[in-house]
């Protein structure tokens, strides 16, 4: 009697998590950049437990580098990099897909509490005591990454959004741009309702160069100084060849 009660209560507990639990998968985990890449295109489908009113999330985080923006100033008839700033442990690509236009505050205070979204992400400067306006250089920056198309947000249900069929099913397209970097990329799937997590789901892309790329790129990284002065000779070479070939006689 009592091994039929531990098993009944474990097969009904075991369906309440399954129940209140995402399952997700990618049509592809794995993507290679060689030298003929121009970006890539995989989709993310699973199931989840949804009512009515649920927010449904995905959330897509590039590796970590650092970057700088600069400001140009008109001096002397030409426009030059005057002050510039340098942000650490930046996400290099950033995709974000809502699956309402509007989301409750509820949701949204969620986001902004856990740093969720690129609206949401904290920006740090090497030298922040330096700057006094560093709010205008983080507006900036975040508005110069979703121009160049790095960081993407959408909004709303659609074939180009997120596809979801009786708050159950979900799939939704995610396009990795030519100029991704080679890494790790987390995916996050959240379930809200009123602004409490109902359940997650993480798993990850993996994106690495292959070929000749892959060995120039390693190189670079690994032995940045030698690459430095092998690219400058490269560099004189070539204006020599070029002053040589165009010589006049």
């Amino acid at each position: 009697m009592k091994k039929f009660i531990i098993v009944f209560l474990s097969i009904f507990f075991a369906n309440i998590s399954f129940a209140k639990s995402i399952v997700a998968d990618l049509s592809n985990d794995s993507i290679n950049i060689n030298t003929g890449f121009n970006g890539a295109e995989l989709f993310l489908f699973g199931t989840y437990d949804g009512q009515e009113g649920d927010d449904l999330f995905i959330f897509i985080e590039g590796p970590k580098t650092e970057a700088t923006i600069y400001k140009k100033d008109y001096i002397s008839g030409i426009w030059i990099n005057k002050e510039s700033v340098t942000f650490k442990n930046v996400p290099s690509f950033y995709y974000s897909i809502f699956s309402k236009s509007k989301v409750s505050s509820e949701s949204l205070n969620y986001l902004t509490l856990n740093n969720l979204g690129s609206s949401n992400l904290k920006l740090i400067s090497k030298n922040p005591q330096k700057y006094k306006n560093l709010d205008e250089w983080v507006n900036s920056f975040d508005a110069r990454m979703k121009k160049s198309g790095m960081w993407i947000t959408k909004k709303g249900t659609g074939k180009e959004k997120i596809e979801i069929k009786g708050n159950k099913l979900f799939r939704a397209p995610v396009i990795l741009p030519a100029t991704v970097l080679p890494g790790n990329y987390k995916v996050k799937i959240l379930h809200l309702r009123d602004g409490e997590k109902i359940s997650e789901e993480n798993t990850q892309i993996f994106v690495k160069k292959t070929g000749m790329g892959s060995k120039i790129y390693n190189f670079a990284h690994d032995y940045s100084a030698f690459y430095g002065i092998f690219a400058i000779i490269l560099a004189i070479f070539a204006g020599y060849l070029a002053a040589v070939g165009f010589r006049k006689v």
